[in-house]
């Protein structure tokens, strides 16, 4: 696959998850819709397992570690970021999740003692100050929309805190094992959480659009959505892989607005565009700007 390709169905795949994940909820509850897409991942890593044994197998300590790190971590995002759904635009979803490098950069520095450049405390504060302007907006959407977001952020926080995690203790496992072993780790958590729920079977909504939504997010972006992600890695490097936080926002913007009849204010177009300035500089700075001087001689 040439790598524009693999970049523009990347952009599509993560522009288009959070307009499927309402519509995944459709006629059903968010325990379920979050449940039966974990699941459908589940089955299809499984069927992966003889191209995942062609990948370095790490020792079965390790693989337990970071499984559990990246499953609770999966559980709990994805958990947050569904129930918020209910509340808030699709849209917002990803342009929310645009503070997760940013976040993960604060994290980092904290507990790994990585560098923290001026430049990414610039982006991290025009990225906070969109933030603030998109909560003050909120009203506009709903009466809800403030718990919605503030869901979404929890989920945001918990992904960027595994991200850490997971950094920490990897040891060179194949992100394969990683995604596979974060599924199969996370699964009987969501069906605990619907089960525990007591809510009825879904049976007609599985045929309507909801139940395409879940087979959609279960299987591209579950599975391809990540094999794009990785093959981006594997020919670019890490900052041009990472334009996909940039563009897919836009994405998820406008297929709200065409699919769902969501509306964009104007609030919301400068919390978005102040949230990705802060990240394009958090993660590039400015050309010329914020670099070490020159000793003189």
């Amino acid at each position: 696959m040439p790598i524009w390709m693999a970049f523009l169905t990347l952009t599509f795949i993560w522009g288009s998850t959070p307009l499927a994940i309402q519509w995944s909820q459709e006629g059903m509850s968010y325990a379920f819709a979050v449940t039966a897409r974990i699941g459908i991942g589940v089955v299809l890593f499984a069927l992966m397992i003889p191209w995942l044994k062609r990948q370095p197998v790490p020792s079965l300590g390790q693989l337990l570690v970071v499984s559990l790190i990246a499953g609770l971590n999966l559980f709990g995002s994805m958990l947050c970021v569904y129930w918020g759904a209910r509340y808030i635009p699709s849209g917002w979803i990803s342009v929310l999740f645009g503070l997760g490098p940013i976040l993960t950069g604060w994290m980092a520095a904290f507990w790994l003692n990585e560098p923290f450049s001026r430049q990414k405390w610039f982006g991290s504060l025009l990225g906070l100050f969109g933030l603030v302007v998109i909560f003050a907006h909120s009203g506009i959407a709903g009466e809800n929309t403030p718990i919605g977001i503030a869901a979404v952020i929890l989920s945001v926080v918990i992904y960027a805190a595994g991200n850490v995690g997971i950094k920490q203790w990897n040891r060179d496992i194949s992100p394969l094992w990683v995604a596979a072993g974060s599924l199969w780790v996370a699964f009987p958590l969501f069906l605990a959480v619907f089960l525990l729920s007591e809510e009825p079977w879904p049976s007609e909504a599985l045929y309507t659009r909801s139940g395409w939504a879940i087979v959609y997010l279960g299987l591209v972006g579950n599975g391809f959505g990540f094999v794009c992600f990785y093959y981006l890695l594997s020919r670019v490097s890490a900052a041009n892989a990472s334009l996909v936080t940039l563009s897919s926002p836009a994405v998820a913007l406008w297929l709200g607005v065409a699919f769902n009849h969501e509306q964009i204010h104007s609030g919301l177009l400068l919390g978005t565009f102040l949230i990705l300035a802060g990240l394009a500089l958090f993660q590039w700075g400015i050309p010329g700007h914020f670099a070490p001087r020159a000793k003189s001689v």
